[in-house]
């Protein structure tokens, strides 16, 4: 077969001793082989070294040239939100040939309806009717004072949504397994039985249709060791700080993809609200055409100013919270095997002086062998403890991390748009030959990207100022938990001691 580039798009450390090649996110691999089976490619590295490598790290680079990632076009019964003189492609929806898959499985089963939810009315409509009206709403920023340039509209009727129950399924007579996991809406108590693959498509329509918007990110990929109890576990975990983020958001978690993905339960209907989502033209900078902002233009020498002192923030802090999530991920790793190991290795010294006093020198038992060998339990009984503390307090505090480090990641590329739109903006004032009507026009889409981006950073900082602090706050009750349980072990050693 042909050869052609693909994109590294995750780091994959292959086996050693096997055909598998270590790859890394960034590089550019040549595929000479499709068809080796069970999800493995077979490609070069830059260095030249051939191997097997999973097809789902990697991405396809398309050889054709392809236009410059400018806005779309909007809806034809709105202006066009690109400005003047920039070429906009075309939109088009996605084949539903490649996702049969979405309708063959048994994931979309109406599941039981509780007695307080009648079933005349069409399932989805209703339910998006019940969070306050979602399907009318339109993202609304108020300006309360000139420091603070934007803030997003506060949910008027805040809802959660619960993941649980992950289960391993099978298609095709038992040749395709996959884990379900169940959604749990507050606002319906209807469950709805959701995969991986499913939160990734929900994923890129976020991402493509809210570029001003960071989208929190979901858990890594993983090709081995899917179906084991631990990992099917922590991605459930991974995935509820995903789904609790949407759901505080005042914008995400009212647009129309996220309320049908919670609470379609009709093949049918899931389909057809899939190529809504596909089809979707408010997207990209089209997005800001259904956000009502304030009315009053925003001064550019103030905006400059707070931008780039908010790149600097946003850089800062995302590295500090990479530091952070390492030294959370290795103080795990410990844990589990230097804090054990070390604690276990004190035990059994003490268990072993303990044995050494079990008799005297006339040959008599020594009550004091009980004593200094309940040392050693003890500290065997810490080793123990800390084996399973890291996933008390360390995991989650990683995991909670993970999404912010996905949001401070992807924040610099939504204050560079605006940036952009601020830097189109002044060309189209140099513009001595634009229409006055179109010079405004101009101003006007502008200063409501400008708004956009400060309502979200408006909301990061809420995020950062409640969640994230809850979310250390815990940690260390954790801690506080754990060290409260060492010392009472200890004591109860030395109160039986003689």
């Amino acid at each position: 077969m042909s050869t052609f580039k693909a994109r590294v798009l995750y780091d994959f450390q292959g086996e050693p001793n096997t055909a598998e090649m270590s790859i890394t996110a960034g590089e550019l691999l040549t595929v000479t082989r499709t068809d080796v089976g069970d999800g493995w490619w077979e490609g070069l590295n830059p260095k030249g070294e051939s191997g097997l490598f999973p097809e789902a790290y990697v991405e396809k680079v398309e050889t054709s040239s392809k236009p410059p990632n400018i806005p779309p076009p909007a809806p034809p019964s709105q202006p066009g939100w690109g400005f003047p003189g920039q070429q906009e492609p075309d939109q088009g929806g996605h084949d539903d040939d490649d996702w049969d898959e979405w309708d063959d499985d048994n994931t979309y089963e109406s599941p039981p309806y509780s007695n307080n939810m009648p079933k005349a009315e069409g399932n989805t409509q209703r339910l998006t009717k019940e969070v306050s009206g979602t399907a009318a709403r339109k993202p609304h920023i108020y300006r309360d004072s000139d420091d603070q340039l934007g803030r997003w509209e506060v949910l008027s009727n805040p809802y959660t949504v619960q993941i649980a129950s992950p289960k391993k399924a099978t298609k095709m007579g038992g040749l395709k397994s996959f884990i379900a996991y169940t959604l749990t809406p507050s606002f319906s108590n209807v469950e709805v039985s959701r995969r991986y693959k499913h939160f990734d498509w929900l994923h890129d329509r976020l991402n493509e249709k809210f570029n001003l918007i960071a989208i929190p990110p979901l858990p890594d990929k993983q090709v081995s060791g899917r179906y084991e109890e631990m990992f099917i576990e922590h991605r459930r975990a991974q995935l509820q700080e995903f789904i609790n983020y949407m759901c505080r958001h005042p914008v995400l978690s009212t647009c129309d993809v996220w309320i049908h993905f919670l609470t379609c339960t009709d093949a049918k209907q899931w389909k057809q609200g899939k190529r809504n989502a596909e089809r979707d033209q408010l997207i990209g900078a089209s997005f800001c055409l259904c956000v009502e902002a304030p009315e009053k233009e925003i001064m550019p020498s103030l905006v400059e100013v707070k931008i780039d002192e908010n790149l600097k923030y946003v850089e800062k802090m995302d590295q500090c919270i990479k530091n952070l999530m390492q030294t959370a991920q290795d103080q795990q790793k410990k844990c589990i095997n230097m804090y054990k190991r070390e604690f276990t290795r004190v035990g059994e010294a003490f268990f072993a002086l303990g044995s050494a006093f079990e008799y005297n020198q006339q040959g008599m038992y020594s009550k004091a062998s009980v004593d200094v060998k309940n040392i050693g339990s003890t500290y065997i009984m810490i080793g123990k403890l800390y084996e399973e503390q890291g996933k008390m307090d360390w995991l989650p505090l990683f995991d909670q991390l993970y999404i912010y480090k996905g949001i401070t990641s992807n924040l610099p590329n939504v204050l560079q748009m605006q940036k952009m739109a601020e830097q189109k903006k002044k060309e189209c004032e140099r513009n001595n030959q634009l229409p006055q009507v179109a010079l405004t026009d101009v101003r006007r889409r502008s200063d409501v990207i400008t708004y956009t981006v400060f309502a979200e950073l408006n909301h990061f900082q809420q995020e950062r100022d409640q969640n994230l602090k809850r979310a250390l706050k815990d940690f260390l009750q954790e801690q506080l938990n754990f060290y409260k349980n060492v010392v009472t072990k200890i004591e109860e050693t030395l109160n039986q001691f003689e």
